[in-house]
């Protein structure tokens, strides 16, 4: 077994916008309390919904003190939300779950053990795209490895599989865009030569049709606008 994974578990700080997810929030809420990685910080940040999002969360949080639960009076978009979650964050690793989407119950400790392992600064991993109602589609894979220069062809990083170090990822912040803000922060992240590595295996599901993400032509708009301004 490598030294690393012999010492003190690292923190894991869990970051999660939410913007009227009841329908699905509980079972975001859970797949994360479920992992059998157990040193985790999840902090939910609510862009002022309007529908049962606040109480779900609240049940939550009264339960469980690994939760951190941040209510803001306006909404701002996932970006912003993000960016107040990570300013929070006292973790070692950042990890990433969109409150639509959920965890398989090994996913933080696979990915932090192969992180370690290889001594990666930032891990992401295969998905499996499931309907509004929860049924599997199919299952989208990724390159070995990732580069800013592939990267620009295609997202091939899920957000909601992603695993990165807090020294690595520093102050950078997502840039507020109503659409396609992960792809650009990747983007950013790794503009001065870094690499994320994938994780092989399917860890999470992500919903589709929910969101923003699900107006394809709006998407596509915002793919270009990411190209077009990433520096």
């Amino acid at each position: 077994m490598s030294p690393k994974l012999s010492q003190v578990k690292p923190l894991i700080s869990i970051v999660m916008p939410c913007y009227n997810s009841e329908d699905f929030i509980q079972e975001a809420i859970e797949s994360v309390l479920c992992q059998t990685y157990k040193n985790i910080e999840l902090i939910i940040v609510d862009d002022f919904s309007v529908d049962d999002s606040k109480s779900i969360i609240n049940r939550f949080a009264s339960q469980d003190r690994r939760i951190k639960f941040i209510y803001k009076e306006v909404n701002e978009g996932a970006a912003v939300s993000r960016n107040i979650a990570l300013d929070l964050a006292q973790g070692d690793y950042i990890a990433f779950l969109d409150s639509d989407d959920v965890w398989n119950v090994d996913k933080l400790e696979s990915q932090i053990n192969y992180l370690l392992e290889h001594d990666y600064n930032f891990v992401f991993s295969y998905h499996n795209v499931m309907s509004t109602s929860g049924e599997y589609c199919h299952t989208i894979k990724a390159p070995k490895t990732v580069t800013r220069n592939k990267l620009l062809f295609s997202n091939f990083i899920g957000c909601s599989s992603v695993v990165i170090s807090s020294s690595f990822l520093g102050a950078k912040r997502q840039r507020d865009i109503v659409c396609r803000n992960d792809y650009m922060f990747w983007l950013d992240i790794l503009k001065d030569g870094g690499v994320a590595y994938c994780c092989p295996g399917v860890f999470h599901s992500y919903r589709r049709g929910f969101g923003l993400s699900s107006n394809k032509l709006r998407n596509f708009k915002f793919y270009c606008y990411v190209i077009s301004n990433a520096t």
